[in-house]
């Protein structure tokens, strides 16, 4: 909790309550001090909760005051008296112990102090009730007090976190690692089933044990910096059991290196288990424990990078963010900072006050509190289709839950806010209008107003005449004679093959058809009557020969016929092997090009509107705006991709099927769209037969709000076939 200077009025209309109590903190509250970004601050810990607060200096010595036995009115005249500057304000003395008194870290030498006492404590156990029913995705349970167990370990412990234990550490994640790239064709294939049901127990298993890996390194690295560790319990995370520790006694750390050593060491345990269970994996026969090791590699590396290491969700990354930046309590001052903004320059509030104390939390905590939320709605949406992929209902549920959370639940406390909060006091009638404004304003921008509706598809350049190249005999791709993109004359060499094993069948043809000539003179010699065996044995090896120099000279590919040669696929088959009938790129018509499209069929409702431009950018020239002439969209459902770039195995959107080893067989019907293009020989596009590009078509212009309706519809249509 954080416990900054409040600041604003020097006298405070409710000094009253507060002048004449005599009030000190709790006998169980220890301090600490500590530096962020060069400057002192006091942390507070209670021994008996283990929770810590932080105050400044000035706030720290006015409490030293009260300890005296003098009355809040006579510590506050005093500090006043003996340094003005740094004296606390009447205002910052009620908002300090208000939020004290609610710690339950205070203790009053007053006759109704154990009614107040209970006053507090009724109201932590409402508050603490109320957060655990607005909490229910993750209840902490405290079952043991490893502190004893951890004590007996530290032998152990300070061998594995030391210079050895690092040396293994690193030998094992390059092992790891290794057996992963060897293992990286198979690796992708097996994360299909990881939400099967058959699965289901298998990582939660694998969950589990990497989670309490995670909990126990947090408190041996805790306990081998001095710190305590006195709760090991349960988390039930979406009433899913996962284990815990409180290692907050870390805080306390001075040395920001050690604090940042413990919220790593969760995450340098997990990817330590992720690199075991990769040499497993790599290492065992299909079976129960092989996909037990497999599902350990994603929960311990892919669900650590996506949440324990990313500094904008407040689990170990954020903690060390805050540690290397020394912004503590970043997350809870940037969502302040954000209402400081909305109350000061929206609904123009002229007493808001900003949580930055400094020139760079100016821009520091806003950043941080937009990039945090964005991240986490980008998150919880891809998980929620991630799940809902294999449980739909349950898919449904969480987006249900989630835009409760993300929308209706800050909606509702706004309008409490808006009607009720003190702070808009002789303010509320201008807060309600200019909300009531605002509000007006977004439905008639996103729900009347119309606003461009585009289409954005994938296509590919062909020409409107063209002659496919084919490999006449196979070979190696030795040498380019002709580069590709220039202009061919009918019958000019394009490119040359090589295949040694053709030399060597000529070689032993030579020399079978020179013994059969040399016998048959020997037989005429001899006057051998009958030669018509030898003749026919003549006969065919000199018509062997002659196939075996047709494939010779096929080696050499040349031009048919005359035009601009296209041949993107041989950029990479130099050296290679290229069988008989292999492509050797497309000789195309420069007079003529085309742009064909596939629109999946989803995004139908293009036929029920006019197309009012079609814009195309190609891959490699997209600072190039092509508009095309006409578009034309084929009424009727495709099957067959006009480009295997296209599809999924040519690095396209559109789904494939395994069983067709070209990659033109889509699993989804589309819808075929061609534009007729004319550029511009002093725009300085380059068309090549084959190259993609994008096409955007402008359709008639709509509301956002009916634009994204739909675009829900057809994500739901496309992936849940609802």
């Amino acid at each position: 909790m954080n416990l900054e200077n409040a600041g604003g009025k020097i006298f405070s209309d409710a000094w009253h309550r507060v002048a004449s109590v005599h009030v000190q903190l709790r006998s169980s509250v220890v301090a600490h001090r500590q530096y962020f970004r060069g400057e002192p601050w006091v942390l507070l810990r209670d021994k008996f909760s283990n929770d810590w607060f932080r105050i400044a200096p000035d706030a720290y010595a006015f409490l030293c005051r009260l300890d005296n036995g003098q009355s809040v009115d006579a510590a506050w005249n005093e500090s006043l008296s003996d340094d003005a500057k740094r004296a606390l304000t009447q205002e910052e003395v009620v908002q300090l112990l208000g939020q004290l008194n609610l710690a339950n870290l205070l203790q009053y030498d007053r006759s109704d102090s154990a009614a107040s006492l209970f006053e507090r404590m009724n109201k932590r156990k409402k508050s603490e009730t109320k957060a655990l029913l607005m909490g229910f995705l993750s209840l902490k349970i405290p079952l043991y007090d490893p502190d004893r167990l951890l004590e007996k370990a530290m032998p152990l412990i300070r061998w594995i976190y030391g210079p050895v234990g690092l040396m293994l550490y690193i030998m094992l994640l390059l092992a790891g690692g290794n057996a992963l790239m060897e293992e990286s064709y198979r690796l992708f294939e097996q994360g299909s089933g990881l939400l099967a049901p058959s699965n289901l127990g298998l990582l939660y298993i694998g969950f589990l044990i990497a989670k309490l890996l995670h909990e126990f390194s947090h408190a041996a690295v805790c306990k081998r910096f001095g710190g305590e560790v006195h709760k090991l319990g349960v988390m039930l995370l979406i009433f899913a059991p996962m284990p815990y520790v409180d290692a907050t006694s870390a805080w306390g750390f001075k040395q920001r290196s050690r604090r940042i050593l413990v919220s790593l060491a969760g995450v340098g345990a997990e990817l330590a288990f992720a690199a075991v269970a990769a040499l497993t994996w790599a290492n065992t026969a299909p079976g129960t424990l092989n996909a037990l090791a497999y599902n350990v590699i994603f929960v311990a590396s892919v669900s650590t990078v996506l949440f324990n290491m990313n500094p904008l969700m407040r689990f170990d990354g954020y903690h060390m963010l805050v540690d290397v930046l020394e912004v503590p309590n970043l997350f809870q001052r940037s969502r302040e900072q954000l209402r400081y903004l909305g109350e000061r320059f929206i609904l123009q509030l002229p007493h808001a006050q900003s949580a930055a104390r400094t020139v760079t939390e100016l821009w520091l905590l806003p950043t941080f509190g937009l990039l945090s939320m964005v991240y986490w709605l980008l998150l919880m949406c891809n998980i929620i289709l991630f799940i809902a992929g294999e449980y739909l209902e349950l898919g449904v549920a969480l987006a249900i839950l989630l835009f409760f959370m993300s929308l209706l639940l800050p909606l509702f406390k706004f309008i409490i806010y808006l009607a009720r909060s003190p702070q808009l006091d002789h303010h509320r009638s201008q807060a309600v209008g200019i909300s009531t404004l605002l509000a007006a304003s977004a439905m008639v921008l996103f729900g009347l107003l119309p606003a461009p509706d585009r289409i954005r598809v994938m296509g590919v350049v062909q020409a409107g005449q063209s002659r496919q190249l084919h490999v006449e005999s196979e070979g190696f791709f030795s040498e380019l004679l002709t580069s590709p993109g220039t202009v061919v004359q009918a019958g000019q060499p394009l490119l040359r093959l090589r295949n040694p094993d053709l030399e060597l069948e000529i070689r032993v043809a030579k020399l079978q058809l020179a013994q059969l000539k040399a016998q048959e003179i020997q037989a005429i010699a001899g006057a051998v009557a009958d030669l018509t065996t030898i003749y026919r044995q003549k006969q065919a090896a000199e018509e062997s020969l002659a196939t075996l120099y047709g494939r010779r000279e096929g080696l050499l590919v040349v031009a048919p016929v005359a035009g601009l040669w296209s041949a993107s696929e041989l950029d990479a088959s130099r050296g290679q092997w290229l069988g008989r009938g292999a492509s050797a790129g497309t000789i195309v018509n420069q007079d003529d090009w085309r742009f064909v499209a596939v629109l999946p069929q989803v995004a139908s409702h293009a036929f029920a509107d006019s197309i009012q431009r079609t814009e195309i950018r190609l891959r490699g020239q997209e600072a190039l705006n092509i508009l095309a002439q006409s578009t034309v969209v084929m009424p009727f459902e495709q099957g067959q991709l006009p480009s295997r770039a296209l599809g999924m195995a040519g690095g396209g959107e559109i789904a494939v099927s395994n069983t067709d080893a070209s990659g033109l067989t889509a699993t989804e019907s589309f819808f075929r769209i061609e534009s007729v293009l004319s550029v511009d020989p002093l725009s300085h596009v380059r068309l090549q037969h084959g190259h993609v590009g994008t096409m955007r078509l402008t359709l008639s212009d709509r509301p956002l709000f009916a634009q994204w309706e739909r675009q829900l519809r057809q994500l739901f249509q496309r992936r849940f076939r609802v």
